[in-house]
């Protein structure tokens, strides 16, 4: 004679079938988790480089533009050096013609 079944098997397998549903609900829910922390992590490593690479940007800047302003002033300070000797050349003519006139 078979016996008849009270279905507690069937349940038994439907619960089993759930409890793998929900554990592999569970892992794919912590792989997106990781997988978005992943991504997340990227981006900010991804923003602190470009924000190293425009502070490298800004500090060369600044140094370019601090050895320009640096050659200018050289430059002008030559500038001025030439014209002062000329003045002072001038200046000794000057006097060289003045005395030349009182001695004749």
């Amino acid at each position: 004679m078979a016996r008849r079944s009270s279905g507690f098997r069937t349940a038994v397998k439907i619960v089993k079938a759930i409890d793998r549903a929900n554990k592999q609900a569970i892992r794919e829910s912590q792989r997106r988790e990781k997988a978005r922390q992943r991504a997340e992590a990227q981006a900010i490593r991804e923003h602190e480089k470009s924000v190293r690479n425009a502070q490298r940007e800004l500090a060369r800047q600044v140094r370019l533009k601090a050895s320009e302003s640096k050659k200018a002033l050289k430059d002008a300070l030559l500038d001025a050096n030439e014209e002062y000797l000329e003045r002072c050349n001038d200046r000794a003519a000057l006097r060289k013609q003045f005395i030349q006139e009182v001695l004749k």
